[in-house]
This record gives C-alpha cells, structure tokens and sequence, in this order.
C-alpha cells in the first residue's frame, strides 16, 4: 500500500514536473517570436527610414557601404556615370549628386579625361588621439614601421635646438624610437620618438613593426593617455628624412610636432614627417563647430 502511494506521489512529481518544463518552453518559444518580429520591425523601420531620403543620397549611401566593405579597393576605376545610371535606372543628375557627396567625403576622386577613381586615404581625426596604426587599420588598410633607432639619447644643446619640446621633460635623458611608419608598405611617415627612459624602456621590448606605440602603452603597460598638443607646419625634406620617406631632398613636408601627456605629466615628444605628396590637410568649418571629417587626408 505504501509502495502504491509512493509510485502515485512519483507520477504526481513527473507530471507537475513535465508541465512545468512545457510551460517554460512554450514561454521560450513565444520570447523568440516576439524577439524576432522586434528584430524585423527595426529593419523595417530602418528600410523605411531610407526610403523616405532623397534617391541620390540613397544611391550614395549603397555605395559607400561597398567602398567600406572593400568592394571596390584603393586606385581601383570606379564604375563610370552612364553604369551606374544603367544599373540604378536614375537620371545622370542623381548620378552626378551621389558621386559628388562621396568625393566630398574623399572616397572618390575626379580625374578629367580619364574617370572617377578610389581614392588611397586615409583621414587622421583631428578631434581624438590615435596612432598611426589605429588610423591605417581603422581605413582597412596595413600599417607597418621600420625600426631606425631605439636607445637612450641625452638631451643637450644641440638636441634641445632641434626640438625645444623637450626641455618640458625637465631630464637628462630620454628614449628615443626612430622610425618609418608604411601603410601598404609604403613609407608615408618618419617619426622621432621621446619618452621617459623608463617607460621608453618598457615599450621596446615589444615588437613596435607590428604594434602601434600608443596601444602598448595603454594596453600593455596600463598608462592611459589622456590629451596631445599638436601643431602642424610645412617644411623642406633633410637629407635623412628624404632617405627615410624615399623622396628627394628639399622636398616639401608637413610636420607635426606633439606633446602627449597622461594627466598632466608629459609622456612623450614627438616630431613626425609626413609625405606632402600623399598627405594634405582637409577642414571643413561650420559656423558652430568644425565637422567630424575634418582631418588629414592621404591624397591618391
């Protein structure tokens, strides 16, 4: 008897037990749909959004989703007006609006006489502290750097002549890291690094061909960096520079002159080239603020 109410009490458990493992799955079911359904309202919303923009920033807005995507790659031809006005079935006006808005984004480039071309840029961001390996990669294209020099440097006269940033360091000596900077393996930068001898120390024993220097300080040795003063001024290649950026002496460059600091300590002085043949200064102003393309552009 008391077997028969223990097997009754088991069935009971088992049943109570199955009914609750139904209810949750049904519940699970229905969470999904509905998550689902979400899902395809937001797209829709989004499609319709879309759809209610003008036709050509539409055309523009497909096209550089592929120019993102890499579909078409930098020097590449791209498609001429009459293709994409065959493949859209727009008018060569709504061609014309599209193609204008990206080659003001500097996507595309017009060469008269010859098409519209992608252009090899990259646009460094005025308003956020980045390396040069953040912003190649942040483009889809490959930065590398070729070590020239790493060692501790004294500072005296004659260096402090040349760069005068570094007498805010307030010391005797200080890191030096030389190097070319390449995207695509082409040189674009020649940089002259300085830090304090003892994180100096510290980031050379990374592999800086591969790794961008502000990544490893933040990432490697947990220093947060927090501002950079920055000014920007035209010059003639020295013989060294030219050597390193693989163009003429006495040819025109654009240098940076830096001063990154972590709170109100100054971590670093740098003074970098740049190829005024591949770099230019873009900035587009507004009566309120400066636009989020404003930056550097590395010209095709």
């Amino acid at each position: 008897m008391r077997t028969l109410k223990k097997i009754q009490i088991g069935i009971k458990w088992l049943q109570n037990f199955l009914e609750i493992c139904v209810l949750y799955i049904i519940i699970k079911v229905k969470f999904v749909i509905l998550q689902k359904i979400g899902e395809r309202e937001t797209m829709q919303n989004s499609i319709q959004n879309l759809d209610a923009m003008p036709l050509h920033y539409r055309i523009a807005y497909e096209l550089r989703n592929k120019l993102q995507k890499g579909y078409w790659k930098p020097g590449d031809l791209f498609p001429t007006d009459k293709q994409l006005m065959e493949q859209y079935n727009v008018s060569s006006t709504t061609v014309r609006r599209a193609i204008y808005e990206l080659v003001q984004e500097g996507w595309l480039e017009r060469k008269p006489g010859k098409g519209t071309f992608v252009r090899n840029q990259m646009v460094e961001n005025l308003r956020k502290l980045t390396g040069f390996f953040e912003e190649i990669q942040s483009k889809g294209m490959v930065p590398s750097a070729e070590i020239i020099k790493s060692e501790i440097v004294t500072v005296d006269n004659n260096l402090l002549q040349e760069i005068p940033l570094l007498q805010d360091f307030n010391v005797s000596k200080v890191y030096l890291i030389k190097k070319i900077h390449k995207m695509n393996n082409t040189p674009v930068v020649y940089v002259k690094s300085f830090w304090p001898v003892d994180i100096g120390t510290e980031i050379a024993k990374y592999d800086l061909t591969k790794q961008g220097v502000y990544s490893i300080v933040q990432d490697e040795l947990g220093i947060l960096l927090r501002e950079a003063s920055q000014t920007i001024s035209a010059g003639l290649a020295d013989k060294e520079e030219a050597e390193a950026l693989n163009i003429a002496e006495k040819a025109p460059i654009l240098v940076m002159n830096r001063a990154t600091y972590s709170n109100e300590r100054l971590l670093e002085v740098a003074v970098n080239s740049y190829r005024a043949d591949l770099y230019s200064y873009k900035i587009i102003l507004s009566r309120n603020d400066i636009k989020k393309n404003a930056g550097m552009v590395l010209n095709a």
